[in-house]
């Protein structure tokens, strides 16, 4: 049922993903467009891979952003699917995203406390001292949340 659903979403937008329009900011798409990324964010949310990889296949970006400005990684993270995260990762999922926020796939894994993810990011060359919009960096985020643990790493 997902697959048909799928399918006829792409068909009715007409992949416009590929002339690039998903490159617009948050709330600049069509009705076609914004139903196909609730899709995308939903697959992420509930940590479904098959219908996430369907949409990667179909030439989806992997970093399209929701109207808050996150992407289907940080979504994934901030719910502690690791089998999503891997995969997104896998498909070169930006590590390093912020929303519109400032906030980071790291900062959302520190207030979740997904230590297994939050060391994951670590090993990837984003840069920890990244401050958000109020100034506050990951470390920060792990000592405002009581993530102590994830102080060692960010150290």
């Amino acid at each position: 049922m997902k697959m048909i659903l799928l399918v006829l979403i792409l068909l009715i937008s007409g992949n416009t993903w590929a002339g690039n329009t998903w490159a617009s900011q948050p709330g600049e798409f069509s009705s076609a467009e914004e139903e196909l990324k609730s899709y995308f964010f939903a697959a992420a949310r509930s940590n479904d891979v098959v219908v996430l990889k369907e949409f990667i296949e179909a030439g989806f970006p992997v970093d399209v952003l929701n109207n808050k400005g996150y992407t289907a990684l940080m979504v994934a993270t901030y719910h502690g699917h690791t089998k999503s995260f891997d995969y997104l990762v896998s498909q070169k999922a930006n590590t390093c995203a912020a929303d519109m926020r400032g906030n980071t796939v790291l900062m959302a894994a520190i207030f979740r406390g997904e230590f297994s993810l939050a060391k994951k990011l670590m090993s990837y060359e984003c840069n920890p001292d990244h401050e958000n919009n109020a100034g506050m960096t990951a470390a920060g985020f792990a000592k405002m949340f009581g993530r102590e643990k994830v102080l060692d790493y960010l150290k």
